[in-house]
């Protein structure tokens, strides 16, 4: 009977799983690493990020069991594809103005205005008049 037991609760393809997430996660860590160095970008990294993404790449790993491990990396490769995405740039350059400006028009009475802090076009809109601005008045 605990032999039956063991059956229904052991799954062999959880363990196949954990190997396969760590691989894909290394992989992806891998590839965002290449973008950024042929964007030309890598002198822009965090240099904490910098030295994690180098070790963990010196060390080759071919499974990733540590749960924190795995945050971490994450947490790198989201990092790295920041740096590539032009959207996401902007949206942080126009977020504090975005704020301002939503904020305003909430005192002015706008019923809708806190709604544009959520909306992603507001967002990069102020994030380009932002880019622009200090193109121009070379801030």
């Amino acid at each position: 009977m605990k032999g039956a037991q063991g059956n229904v609760f052991s799954n062999p393809l959880a363990d196949n799983l954990e190997i396969d997430v760590g691989r894909l996660v290394r992989d992806a860590l891998v590839e965002s690493v290449r973008r950024v160095k042929r964007a030309r970008q890598w002198h822009r990294v965090k240099p904490l990020t910098r030295a994690f993404a180098e070790a963990f790449l010196i060390m080759k790993l071919k499974t990733v069991k540590s749960l924190d491990l795995l945050k971490v990396i994450i947490k790198t490769i989201r990092e790295l594809k920041e740096l590539l995405s032009r959207e996401l740039q902007l949206i942080k350059l126009g977020m504090e103005k975005a704020w301002q400006i939503s904020l305003l028009a909430s005192k002015w009475g706008h019923p809708r205005a806190r709604e544009w802090r959520s909306d992603k076009g507001f967002l990069i809109y102020w994030g380009l008049t932002m880019r622009w601005l200090t193109k121009l008045f070379g801030g």
